[in-house]
């Protein structure tokens, strides 16, 4: 189930130069290039001659040109050279789509273009604000995107899959709050006077307990903020404490496959580099534990023939909700299509 009327995380900005490069988003082959020029261009990634992939090509100036047959397309999509023939069939054309380059990512409408709408991008200005740093990456993830999305609304799991890294006790016992706001979930929870987990007096020296808050948002089609913070206990000061932002932005390739793409954004000690290696390496670390749950999870969910529901919890409200948004929004996708 995708939204197609929505954006969706192509690649990360260096990613993309001026060189065929492929990605599947949400069962369509697309290609990404640069023209000469630096605009991203994005367009379907299947020759409508004989559907050989475009990416396998070349660009000839700001074309690509087909590598089976030599037949060429335009930025626009608008093929422009059949060899050994004058007249250019008028089916002969590819789909491009819209693209916006923010934060330091390629952001891809899927949908009907005209219905692009930039003030629909998630809030992930904090990737390259002043004043805030970021480190990051992309993960391959053999599982639908939605169980990404309930793994990160729901972060009771910190204390038993995170122990080394972000986790303890404090987080599963503490009760989470969420409400719902138009095509958002937001979900709150706040941990205070608990023992630091041990990423976070790694990288803040914090010596007694803490006061820590999680408040995490949901922005269809599936990107996910999470506002973290930590402070001495009583203390609601930055300058002794840290804060962060974890930016995810989930992009289904298929059913079963999923990009992951991530940053870390904090707001202290930016120009202390070692600091930078720590978190980089040890959010990933904590992102490969659930990568491991999950790519099992889709095993075991891809396996069971018994058609018994699961279960749900109190904890679970969030991702519900985040899902019940989905399947309203690519319920209308496909009402339009039909109409």
């Amino acid at each position: 189930m995708f939204i197609k009327n929505g954006w969706y995380a192509a690649a990360w900005a260096d990613e993309i130069g001026h060189h065929l490069v492929q990605k599947w988003i949400i069962g369509e082959p697309v290609v990404l290039y640069r023209t000469q020029a630096g605009e991203v261009v994005a367009l379907h990634d299947r020759c409508p001659h004989r559907r050989a992939s475009l990416s396998k090509g070349n660009l000839v100036g700001d074309d690509v040109q087909c590598a089976y047959h030599g037949i060429t397309f335009d930025c626009q999509g608008n093929c422009v050279r059949v060899p050994g023939q004058e007249k250019v069939p008028s089916a002969l054309s590819l789909r491009r789509y819209k693209v916006v380059e923010k934060w330091q990512w390629i952001w891809i409408w899927m949908g009907q273009p005209d219905e692009a709408d930039e003030s629909l991008l998630p809030a992930f200005e904090y990737n390259d604000s002043p004043g805030w740093k970021a480190v990051g990456g992309c993960i391959p993830v053999k599982a639908n995107y939605q169980l990404l999305t309930d793994n990160l609304l729901d972060l009771t799991h910190e204390t038993y899959v995170h122990g080394k890294t972000i986790g303890n006790s404090a987080v599963a016992e503490t009760p989470m709050e969420y409400q719902l706001n138009g095509h958002e979930v937001h979900v709150k929870r706040i941990m205070e006077n608990t023992p630091p987990p041990p990423l976070f007096k790694r990288v803040r020296g914090f010596e007694g307990n803490i006061d820590r808050w999680q408040i995490i948002r949901f922005q269809a089609p599936a990107h996910i903020s999470i506002d973290a913070r930590g402070y001495p206990a009583g203390v609601d000061d930055l300058e002794q404490g840290m804060r962060w932002f974890s930016l995810n932005s989930l992009t289904p390739v298929d059913e079963r496959n999923t990009l992951y793409f991530w940053t870390v954004t904090r707001c202290f000690d930016l120009e202390n580099e070692e600091l930078d290696e720590i978190i980089k390496d040890q959010i990933l670390k904590t992102f490969m534990e659930d990568v491991e749950v999950i790519e099992a999870q889709q095993v075991l969910i891809e396996t069971d023939d018994r058609a018994i529901p699961e279960v749900s919890i109190r904890a679970d409200g969030g991702s519900i909700s985040a899902r019940r948004i989905v399947e309203k929004l690519a319920a209308q996708d496909a009402d339009a299509e039909i109409t």
